[in-house]
């Protein structure tokens, strides 16, 4: 690349800066998410979603005394402000005459590992998680879960027995693109949210069996699945909110879990939303703000791949600080061959669990191998963790070499640049 000249590219979120030094005659498009402004009264945008719920009444008109209370948070790795919702949410609760002591404030973990007390305080925070009573989901204890019918693969349905004994059901999360529900919010906090790793690892498997990307998609046929069985369950009222690229407060919404849903996706899309001109060769993601780990970086991978020419090269940034993550046979299944029949044949066998669902995911990251290659970019994996992955790996130092060889492959490719690829959804404007 030498006998070019070259200018310096910047890029970045958050305390990961990086430079780039790209070819002149190229065409180089940085994307960004919609510059929404954050909310300038952070309570005064959370009353107002409470005092005029969509689809619903308000929740102190829902509960009363002697009804148990179940709220169903996001995890560590979301940043949804739940300490702020609850100091609003809480008041409303027990002014209808609902006691402390029926409310239970549940961290959904999904399949990830357990949140320790000074997470779950930084959360909820000291106030809350000192008053009420704060607990972590179980995925795989089946003491702590209760069924309560089957899937429409047949995997018996399994929810943490606290959530289901209780008699109002509460949700808070946030709402950003997802790989597999087009959209997280609703009712995915409840489902998978609190299930067992069975239907954890099933709902992905939905996504390895379906042929498009989901990321982004509003009515996606995953979603429209796990509403069905929400609500037989019963998901009485949610939170949902909507942050800027900062991570601070743009909207937020409350009410009905699918009502108030759709209506928080419309701001999702404001937020999220990147506009792009030309389909890209090369396209350089940040997983930003998915950093923890492999299993939440790849995440960022579906955006770029849904607009990527054929042939094409992802180049992810990915600096997971806690290496590969929960599930660590995933490198394994993303070149497998014939992954979909093979997720069948495990559904079809009863067999759920961690394999499977590392392997749904990895069939899903494996169908955009078979149409472009990876090149992953950190300072938290070995060659030797990825190698079944098929991806080229390099150090965050070596952004520069990556990216220059990656340019032999191709004559004057069209560059695509996505600081934030885990919350940005790209699309083409024609």
């Amino acid at each position: 690349m030498n006998k070019f000249n070259k200018r310096q590219i910047s890029f970045g979120f958050g305390n990961k800066k990086y430079k780039l030094a790209v070819p002149e005659t190229l065409s180089v498009q940085i994307t960004e998410p919609g510059k929404v402004k954050k909310s300038d009264n952070i309570r005064e945008t959370i009353k107002e979603a409470l005092d005029f719920p969509i689809g619903s009444f308000p929740i102190e008109d829902m509960v009363k005394p002697g009804q148990r209370i179940c709220i169903i948070s996001d995890d560590i790795t979301r940043m949804t402000p739940v300490r702020e919702i609850l100091e609003d949410l809480l008041p409303r609760l027990e002014k209808s005459g609902v006691a402390k002591e029926d409310i239970t404030i549940v961290m959904a973990l999904g399949s990830h590992r357990k949140m320790t007390d000074d997470e779950m305080i930084k959360k909820v925070g000291k106030n809350m998680f000192s008053s009420y009573k704060v607990v972590n989901s179980e995925f795989w204890d089946e003491n702590y879960l209760t069924e309560v019918g089957k899937s429409q693969l047949g995997t018996p349905i399994k929810v943490f027995k606290t959530a289901i004994d209780a008699d109002i059901r509460i949700g808070i999360g946030s709402i950003v693109p997802h790989g597999c529900m087009g959209w997280s919010g609703g009712a995915k906090i409840l489902y998978p949210g609190i299930t067992s790793e069975d239907i954890v690892s099933e709902f992905h498997v939905m996504q390895g069996l379906e042929k498009n990307v989901l990321f982004g998609m509003v009515e996606c046929p995953v979603r429209l699945a796990v509403e069905e069985w929400t609500e037989k369950i019963g998901l009485h009222f949610i939170i949902n909110t909507v942050l800027t690229e900062e991570l601070e407060l743009y909207k937020a919404v409350a009410g009905h879990f699918v009502k108030a849903h759709r209506a928080g996706v419309v701001f999702g899309k404001e937020a999220y939303g990147a506009s792009v001109r030309e389909q890209p060769d090369i396209a350089i993601v940040s997983s930003y703000p998915l950093n923890v780990d492999f299993w939440q970086c790849t995440k960022a991978l579906y955006g770029a791949g849904s607009i990527l020419a054929d042939g094409g090269t992802i180049i992810l940034i990915a600096p997971c600080s806690e290496g590969i993550g929960p599930h660590k046979d995933i490198c394994k299944y993303i070149q497998m061959i014939d992954g979909e029949k093979a997720l069948k044949e495990k559904i079809a066998l009863g067999e759920t669990g961690d394999e499977l669902l590392a392997m749904a995911v990895g069939v899903s990251l494996g169908k955009m191998s078979n149409s472009c290659r990876i090149c992953i970019v950190s300072d938290g994996l070995t060659k030797e963790e990825i190698k079944e992955s098929g991806y080229e790996l390099y150090g965050e130092k070596n952004l520069q070499e990556s990216f220059e060889k990656v340019l032999t492959r191709y004559n004057n490719p069209k560059i695509l640049i996505i600081p934030a690829g885990g919350e940005t959804v790209p699309f083409m404007v024609k």
